[in-house]
């Protein structure tokens, strides 16, 4: 019986986290200068918290000291949104050069529980054949994701899914502060909308690359400098892919 619902918890992250990759790999910086490090589950340490983000962007340069996390990111499914605000306050307390951190809230119509809970299906659902994925996806369509019940039992059940991010500008991220042009949330779930949240996304890799162009080398190299100063993120957020994503992480967890 499905005890954790990790595929639900990683499905809009995980695709995050690709786009990312491409974003970043699109900046026009040698790896022999400065790299960035996307990390998923990597422990981090300081005086307000040990913890594992789901989602951490390092700076990585040449000769540097120490590695600068640049981003952080949680993904809120099982744990409650006060513990991970808490997360997010103490991210930023505990590296307060960091520039952007963001939360992806699924909110559960109906609490995530194992059908073990429920003492009379289980013999029922022990006999009974195991469905195959492919009749599986293949008996619900793009609509039913949200609540998935099967064989009489709610095996996922899902209200709405929102992305959260606060961006910093001249001073310390305010994780409190929700009316200001430093954060903006977007929605995936019951209705797409995400203009406002990819301006948020676009304004947190410029900074990333403001950041990079107070480096000594891209000062000291004109060619260089000005090859980064052009250079413009490229969209991130996808609809369809993002959709797609948590339809197909819901029906997974629901399967497994």
């Amino acid at each position: 019986m499905v005890t954790s619902p990790s595929a639900a918890h990683k499905s809009v992250l995980s695709t995050i986290i690709r786009h990312l990759h491409f974003v970043l790999l699109s900046l026009p910086v040698s790896a022999s200068i400065l790299t960035y490090q996307i990390s998923a589950n990597w422990p981090v340490e300081g005086p307000s918290i040990y913890a594992i983000p789901d989602l951490m962007i390092l700076e990585i340069t040449e000769g540097g000291t120490e590695d600068r996390p640049l981003c952080f990111m949680e993904s809120v499914f099982l744990q409650s949104d006060e513990a991970v605000m808490d997360k997010l306050q103490n991210y930023v307390y505990d590296h307060p050069d960091v520039l952007m951190v963001g939360k992806i809230l699924m909110k559960q119509a109906m609490l995530y529980h194992s059908p073990g809970s429920n003492g009379s299906l289980v013999p029922h659902l022990r006999s009974s054949e195991l469905m195959m994925w492919t009749k599986w996806k293949g008996d619900l369509g793009p609509q039913d994701f949200a609540s998935v019940v099967i064989d009489g039992h709610t095996w996922f059940s899902l209200s709405s899914v929102e992305i959260h991010a606060w961006t910093c500008e001249d001073g310390l991220i305010n994780v409190d502060c929700l009316d200001s042009d430093r954060y903006t949330f977007g929605t995936l779930y019951p209705n797409v909308r995400l203009d406002n949240i990819e301006h948020t996304f676009h304004r947190g890799i410029t900074l990333l690359k403001e950041e990079a162009l107070k480096l000594e080398t891209f000062q000291a190299e004109e060619s260089l400098y000005n090859c980064l100063k052009a250079w413009s993120p490229p969209s991130l957020l996808n609809e369809e892919l993002f959709t797609t994503a948590l339809v197909n992480g819901v029906w997974a967890t629901a399967y497994s």
